[in-house]
Order: structure tokens, then C-alpha cells, then sequence
């Protein structure tokens, strides 16, 4: 196990073969950032990129985005939408090249996982809004959402055989939490694999530590509000058939994360139910 554990290290210290976010997306998202940016030079920047600025047209004229009018450019974009809605659909871009690609180790297809992150993005973002004061800013929550299992993708791709044997185990004694199986194992869990993926693409620190504790956000100690909302979005996205993988219901859903998000049973109805619609205008999202 400790040699599994020390492979793992290396890969994670070999950049050039991790997934990684464009260089250019990481630029866009910096100066979206600066109050004081023109929209001309974001709009000037995107345009660099051809394949960037194709997908973010599209998008931006898709039915989840509903724009009054038809949108032409970039500028057009960032004018009718805004710049943060034009930084999720950058995200939703940029994400679905990495994310977008079967996880068999984890019983997925490409479209289930792309599916999955997608739909927990949304439901991060819809719990976000019932937070008072917004605590936990919509645009933070869908990222945070979207991109909790990207450390499957890494797991997956280089240590088939290992989770090969992991499953196996997880068969014979199911009452054992996957992610102690992966630990045991491997070293490290997905989650904490995914923590260290956003930290090598420079992402905030308290989106870092939700990904690293989102089976136990009782653990975190950046933003344990961000946190609870993404363990609370996973779980209601696998209870509702999205994504399920080889873990099926394995984590609980945490009493701290509904206390202190202070959720109780008939709003986890009602972002249950908003599933089906959501699904049916996200079908240009998931192409």
C-alpha cells in the first residue's frame, strides 16, 4: 500500500500529467476578478482563443441562459449576461474538457460524470441562495459544485487496477466507507486527490478545503458553510439516481451540514423535485 501511496505522490508532482486548466482560462478568471478591469480587454483576451470563444457563444445562447436577444461576440456576451454569469459559463467551458471522460474505476461513463458535476453545481448554487447575509456567493458554490469530483478522474485514469481491488473489497463488506477503502489502499481519498488538483490550478483556498471535506464538512476549517452546501447538493444528486458510482448511498448525509445550513425536510423536497426541470434545459450543457 505505502508503494501505491509514493506512486501517487510522484503523478501528483509530474504536472504534465495531471489535467489542467488552459492557461488562458486562468488569466480571464484573474481579471474578471479586478473591479477595475475594462470589459473590453476581458472580451479582447477570449477572443485569443477561438474554441473558447465558440463554446462560450453557444452557451451563452443555450435555453439555461435564456438571453433577451441573440448573442454575436464576446462583448455581447458579457454586456447581456454579465461577468458572472460569463465566469460560470468560462467554468462550465473549461470544466467539461477535464471532466468529461469516463471514470470506470468508479463505474461512470463520461456522461454520467459530466451529468453529476453539473447538476451539483446547480443544486450548490440553488442552496447557496437560502443562505442569509449570502455567506456563500452563488458563483463560488456552483464551482465548488461542479468541480467536487474531478479528483475521481485522476484515481480513475492511473490506478484502475488498485480500485479494482478496492471494489472488490467494498463488495465483500459494504458497510465500510469507500473513501476509508481508498485511504486504506491508496494513501489518499478522491476528495483529498481533488483538493490538491485545485490547488495546483491556483483555486481559492476555502473552494480547496470544501472538495477536501465535503463527506465531512463538520471538518472544515476554511468555510464550513461552502462545504456543507456541496456534501448536501452531492448527496441529494446521488439520491435522486445522478451519477451514482461504484460508492452508491455509502456517506451519510451529515446532521452538522443540515444544522448549519439550517435545511430541513421539506426543502430537501423541493430541491429534489427541481431536478427533472433542471435536467431538461441544461440537455445544450451536457453536449
Amino acid at each position: 500500500m505505502e508503494s501505491l501511496k509514493k506512486e501517487i505522490e510522484e503523478t501528483l508532482k509530474n504536472i504534465d500529467r495531471l489535467p489542467s486548466f488552459p492557461e488562458i482560462v486562468h488569466k480571464v478568471l484573474s481579471m474578471i476578478r479586478n473591479p477595475n478591469i475594462e470589459l473590453k480587454d476581458i472580451s479582447n483576451e477570449i477572443v485569443k482563443d477561438p474554441g473558447l470563444t465558440s463554446d462560450i457563444i453557444r452557451l451563452s445562447n443555450s435555453a439555461y441562459y435564456h438571453p433577451i436577444r441573440e448573442i454575436r461576440s464576446i462583448e455581447e456576451g458579457i454586456k447581456v449576461l454579465g461577468l458572472n454569469v460569463l465566469r460560470e459559463i468560462i467554468l462550465i467551458a473549461a470544466a467539461r474538457g477535464i471532466l468529461k471522460q469516463p471514470v470506470d474505476g468508479y463505474k461512470l461513463d463520461s456522461k454520467e460524470l459530466w451529468e453529476h458535476s453539473i447538476v451539483v453545481g446547480y443544486l450548490s448554487a440553488k442552496i447557496s441562495e437560502n443562505i442569509k447575509k449570502h455567506e456563500v456567493p452563488k458563483d463560488v458554490a456552483f464551482t465548488a459544485g461542479l468541480m467536487h469530483d474531478c479528483g475521481k478522474i485522476v484515481l480513475s485514469n492511473t490506478f484502475k487496477k488498485a480500485l479494482y481491488y478496492i471494489n472488490l473489497e467494498y463488495q465483500k463488506n459494504p458497510e465500510i466507507s469507500f473513501i476509508t477503502l481508498e485511504k486504506n489502499y491508496l494513501g489518499y481519498s478522491h476528495n483529498e486527490i481533488g483538493a490538491i488538483l485545485l490547488k495546483n490550478w491556483n483555486f481559492p483556498e476555502d473552494l480547496i478545503d470544501a472538495v477536501e471535506n465535503q463527506y465531512y464538512p463538520e471538518k472544515s476549517k476554511k468555510n464550513p458553510l461552502l462545504t456543507s452546501v456541496i456534501h448536501i447538493a452531492n448527496w441529494i444528486a446521488v439520491s435522486a439516481g445522478i451519477g451514482v458510482d461504484v460508492m452508491g448511498m455509502n456517506e451519510n448525509l451529515s446532521t452538522f451540514a443540515m444544522q448549519t445550513l439550517k435545511i430541513n425536510e421539506e426543502l430537501m423536497k423541493k430541491y429534489y423535485e427541481s431536478i427533472p426541470e433542471y435536467l431538461e434545459v441544461i440537455k445544450e450543457l451536457k453536449v
